[in-house]
């Protein structure tokens, strides 16, 4: 028989229960149109019963039928804010009803507290190196300002001394001291008159000759006096004033180049102090950001419940069914653990598996039926509420199946309220098709045989094989979409003895046929 993807259940109908004996005899095998069978069953075979259905139409409806368990719809979880790994001190009943703000859980804080304590002490150790720092910095500003005030004062004083000097001391100086060697010419000039007429006047015999000698050593001085000045003038055009130029813009420029320097010895101090106080002021945030968690952690070992209603622990079914319960005085929880939630009791869903080939048949709003264990004959409506975006890997150990998980919400009565409790086991039942006026037969009644499907139909007085092309099946029944008419008679139960001649009797005239 081939393979199929779709079960719906079995209709039997006008089944009767009939006693022949089988005949020798032969037949011919035609592959087509009209299939007869060729040989015929061992004549030694006994009568056997066989049980045979008049088929008819019907209708064909494949599902699929899947366990779950009632959850709330929607509910309200507490997670762990406790960023430590901690023990559950005490903790309330599951189920207990409480009202918003009510403690439901306490946790152990004493390593928390441990460490907020630590982290408060460095706080303070680094809040006073914050302070010192910040103190440095404002007196290393004041240092630097008054650093560069000296520097840009040093600056301009030698920029002024050296315009001093060229615009004014150095042109004054070479002004007197070309008038006083102009003063100096005429007064020699004026000696030597004096000494020619002294000369004369000696010769004359009107003067003596000291009078003489002292008119020219008079002479000799004025000589002398120019001669020095001359000498002066250019010893200061020639040597001294350019020595004192020299001298006056280097340090003009080394006063700029102080000017310079100084800055980025205060840029770089600036910026050692200001790098210090970023350090201190990071260190301290970090140890801030430690001991606000710590603060923060300790509230969150006392857990609240955020709104009225029962209280439900995050404990794992799978688990807890092995005898493994996390949520209990004494467990260990982490961050972000699922601690407990409560749920809205005015509405309910299951959550079930879809294999991927069946995906395409359901969509949001279809309708489901829901069945308790032990209340088989209440069917609790439902409808598909949401569908998972992408499939989930079913089992590690078969990752090629891979399934979409379905929210079906559940729309009970009045009645049918008082019988749902969460965390209850449900099955869950999912029409993926229905066929009206379809043809089908029972799956047991199909025979497979060289990758061809058969069945056998009672034609009055032998049983005779019929090629058939099979449709959507379910765990029961399987529709026929050829080869089988209405109202043909078909065997659904025969004898294993029989049933293994008739194989081996249709096998041999396929080979024939072939």
């Amino acid at each position: 028989m081939s393979s199929t993807d779709h079960f719906a259940p079995l209709l039997k109908r006008n089944d009767a229960r009939r006693r022949f004996p089988f005949f020798a005899g032969s037949s011919t095998l035609i592959l087509g149109c009209v299939l007869v069978i060729t040989g015929a069953v061992d004549r030694r075979l006994a009568p056997v019963e066989v049980g045979l259905t008049k088929l008819q139409p019907s209708v064909f409806r494949a599902d699929i039928e899947q366990q779950g368990i009632i959850e709330p719809y929607r509910s309200t979880e507490v997670h762990s804010e406790c960023y430590w790994t901690t023990t559950i001190l005490s903790m309330l009943p599951e189920g207990t009803w409480v009202q918003k703000g009510d403690v439901v859980c306490v946790f152990d804080a004493a390593d928390v507290e441990d460490y907020a304590r630590t982290r408060e002490i460095l706080l303070i150790k680094y809040r006073g190196r914050l302070d010192n720092a910040l103190h440095d910095q404002e007196m290393l500003k004041t240092t630097n300002e008054r650093r560069l005030t000296a520097a840009e004062f040093a600056v301009e004083t030698n920029a002024q001394s050296l315009l001093e000097y060229t615009d004014g001391t150095f042109p004054q100086q070479l002004e007197k001291m070309e008038q006083n060697l102009s003063m100096l010419s005429q007064e020699m000039q004026l000696s030597e008159d004096g000494v020619r007429q002294t000369e004369r006047l000696w010769v004359m015999g009107l003067v003596g000759r000291q009078t003489m000698q002292s008119d020219a050593f008079d002479l000799l001085k004025a000589k002398q006096k120019h001669s020095d000045l001359e000498a002066s003038l250019r010893m200061l055009t020639g040597f001294t004033h350019e020595r004192s130029t020299l001298r006056l813009e280097y340090q003009k420029k080394d006063a700029e180049r102080d000017l310079i320097r100084t800055q980025i010895k205060n840029a770089l101090a600036t910026t050692k102090a200001r790098l210090t106080t970023l350090s201190y002021e990071r260190t301290l945030r970090i140890y801030e950001r430690y001991h606000r968690r710590a603060i923060d952690s300790i509230k969150a070992c006392t857990l609240r419940a955020p709104c009225d209603g029962q209280v439900m622990y995050g404990n794992s079914w799978h688990l807890k069914s092995y005898g493994i319960t996390q949520i209990e005085e004494g467990g260990r929880v982490r961050n972000g653990q699922r601690i407990f939630e409560i749920p809205d009791h005015g509405r309910y869903k299951v959550s079930v598996p879809l294999m991927e080939s069946l995906i395409y048949k359901v969509h949001e709003g279809m309708p489901v039926t829901v069945k308790l264990p032990g209340h088989e004959d209440v069917n609790i409506s439902g409808k598909i509420a949401d569908i998972s975006r992408y499939p989930r890997v079913r089992s590690r150990y078969t990752p090629g199946q891979k399934d979409y998980w379905i929210d079906v919400e559940l729309l009970p009565t009045a009645e049918q309220r008082d019988l749902l409790t969460l965390k209850a086991d449900v099955s869950v039942n999912i029409v993926v098709s229905e066929t009206e006026d379809a043809l089908q037969i029972p799956r047991q009644a199909v025979t497979g045989i060289a990758g061809h499907n058969f069945v056998y139909v009672f034609n009055g007085r032998e049983l005779v094989p019929r090629k058939v092309e099979l449709g959507e099946a379910n765990d029961l029944s399987v529709c026929v979409a050829g080869g089988l008419s209405v109202g043909a008679q078909l065997v659904t139960e025969m004898t294993s003895q029989h049933e293994i001649a008739l194989r081996e009797t249709l096998a041999r005239d396929l080979d024939d046929a072939e």
